[in-house]
């Protein structure tokens, strides 16, 4: 090729290098009035995502970026379908045009509407809706990328238009758990988000974006239980069971780690896993803020009628109502209950909490057959484990 000719296809080049638009695509909003349809608007997203991702036509902006524009720009609980929310959210993004989208699904049917916006104008350049039967979702979605497509000033090739055709699964149960696992991994419940994402690749092992994302949260979390046993292994060292002050440092141990939040929501149950292993049991004698009323709960930890108020007991007992619907604990949580109200027999709200809520709990799950749940969290399952075999 001549310098002249090789200089022309270098500008010919680069000037297609940068007309390739930048494209956004938010999360659809769930229409249907079902709760457990939720997680289906961040799946639907990602699938759009993935697919476009190996497209060199487009530029698309990944989901890690919209999850952190939707947080500074407070849009996390908008309606995505409203213009002022797709453009404020677009230009937030620094994208050339957004798809916004929702859905709705009734007696097997599924309908999904979606906008395409020209962020700068605010010209809504495509305004359509697919529909058909739920178990054609992925045909559905496909059709959802056509019209994507079609908005856009692109011409994609014959091998785009193939990469374009194939779907990364075809079971609508692998894809809804991988969803699931999405909005799961988004709240920081990475514990959910592992037994979803082992779900989906249950449902369809060969589906690689599931297989992918629980090897790298794996790889994370493991890392990070890492961390959190050596910060539990440093605390403990300065715990003297003998020491007088024993039962006000476990107290302040267990009053510095939040359940709300994932990683101090491990350390503590790692924590509480080593004083039921060695039968400790660090309460701090006071008396509850309604001593007439055992059912009361005190920062959501039952506190009425309490004269040996112990933390520790309790915190093992609301662990063991997130169990209720395991069949596997049925048989540890009595055990916890007995032994715990055997050594803090004047403890109310222990006797309380497990007469009342705990023993109903389980007779009332066993009569709903089709709704147990076996969780998979196996540091809280030891725990109970442990207190149920406590001497």
């Amino acid at each position: 090729m001549r310098p002249r000719a090789a200089l022309c296809a270098l500008v010919v080049a680069a000037g297609s290098a940068r007309a390739a638009p930048t494209i956004a695509i938010s999360y659809f909003d769930n229409n249907s009035g079902q709760a457990d349809l939720q997680p289906l608007a961040k799946g639907l997203a990602d699938m759009l995502i993935t697919d476009l991702a190996g497209i060199e036509a487009v530029r698309i902006v990944e989901r890690e970026k919209l999850n952190a524009a939707l947080g500074e720009l407070a849009l996390s609980k908008s309606k995505f379908i409203d213009p002022k929310t797709a453009l404020k959210l677009g230009k937030g993004l620094a994208a050339e045009y957004i798809m916004t989208g929702g859905y709705t699904v009734a007696a097997g049917a599924m309908r999904i509407d979606v906008r395409v916006f020209k962020v700068d104008s605010g010209q809504v350049v495509a305004s359509e809706h697919v529909e058909g039967k739920q178990a054609e979702f992925f045909a559905l979605e496909k059709e959802l990328v056509d019209i994507l497509v079609g908005a856009l000033p692109v011409k994609l090739g014959r091998e785009d238009k193939v990469k374009l055709r194939v779907n990364p699964t075809q079971s609508f149960e692998a894809w809804s758990s991988y969803s699931a696992a999405l909005d799961a991994h988004d709240r920081g419940d990475d514990e959910r988000a592992r037994e979803l994402f082992a779900k989906a690749l249950s449902a369809d092992p060969g589906y690689l974006a599931a297989k992918t994302a629980l090897e790298r949260l794996q790889a994370v979390v493991a890392q990070s239980d890492r961390a959190t046993q050596a910060f539990v292994d440093t605390e403990l060292k300065n715990l003297d069971p003998k020491a007088k002050d024993f039962a006000a440092k476990v107290e302040d141990l267990l009053l510095k780690l939040d359940w709300t939040n994932n990683e101090q929501s491990r350390k503590k149950t790692l924590f509480l896993l080593w004083l039921g292993k060695r039968g400790l049991l660090g309460c701090v004698k006071t008396s509850g803020p309604a001593p007439d009323s055992p059912h009361v709960l005190h920062d959501g930890v039952p506190a009425g009628g309490v004269i040996s108020h112990c933390r520790q007991a309790h915190e093992v007992l609301l662990i063991a109502n997130e169990f209720l619907d395991d069949p596997q604990e049925w048989e540890h949580i009595p055990k916890v209950c007995e032994n715990l109200i055997r050594r803090l027999p004047r403890d109310l709200a222990i006797v309380s909490y497990c007469k009342s809520t705990l023993g109903p709990g389980i007779e009332e799950m066993k009569q709903k057959p089709g709704e147990a749940q076996v969780h998979d969290a196996p540091n809280m399952k030891a725990m109970l484990a442990a207190y149920a075999a406590m001497n």
